[in-house]
């Protein structure tokens, strides 16, 4: 189910365990950029939702995404979170809710979630996603389960090279591995002519 987690053992085991036993009402997935979080997201809506192929669409609708517009998520998208939040669910038996770059909400819109974390409806699931821990307040921090991601080690990288871009030596993979700094999204960036 989350074999897409690139060497993310334990977050793969956090999550694997919440899809099975049931999952608590928030979670934050934080690390590095570039290393799978918001993959692993979309992998455990459609594990929580049952339906793969409409989640990593967006078009499911008992899935919320919420992504930053510009620089800053804004206190009126957290508002129409919040709106969508008291919705029961459609189809599934809940309703997942992703923010994606967390760690720009703004201090209104952070006061905002605040409410809906410490008293969500039962049947809602709200996935943070967050490059970094600290520019999130420590009260959003404290009621979400938090879900840690790594730097991607230099041999997955290199064998995720070695599968997409067949044609590398193995002294030009180890390079882009290394200069990747375990990052999937500088590694896929770099193959990018």
């Amino acid at each position: 189910m989350f074999a897409s987690l690139a060497d993310q053992p334990e977050a793969r085991l956090l999550l694997a365990a919440a899809a099975s036993e049931g999952p608590a009402h928030a979670y934050l997935f934080h690390g590095p950029a570039g290393v799978g979080k918001r993959a692993a997201a979309r992998a455990f809506a459609a594990a929580l939702l049952g339906d793969e192929r409409r989640v990593q669409a967006g078009t499911h609708p008992d899935l919320f995404l919420l992504e930053a517009l510009g620089d800053m998520i804004r206190i009126d998208e957290v508002r129409a979170l919040h709106r969508d939040l008291h919705m029961r669910p459609y189809e599934a038996e809940r309703r997942v809710y992703v923010i994606a770059d967390a760690h720009l909400l703004n201090e209104d819109a952070a006061d905002a979630l605040l409410k809906d974390l410490e008293e969500p409806p039962p049947y809602a699931v709200i996935v943070l996603v967050a490059d970094e821990l600290g520019p999130l307040p420590p009260t959003i921090r404290s009621r979400c389960q938090l879900v840690p991601f790594r730097r991607i080690p230099e041999r997955v990288i290199r064998a995720m090279l070695a599968e997409r871009a067949p044609g590398l030596s193995e002294a030009e993979a180890k390079a882009l591995a290394r200069v990747s700094g375990g990052r999937l999204d500088r590694a896929e960036r770099l193959l990018d002519p």
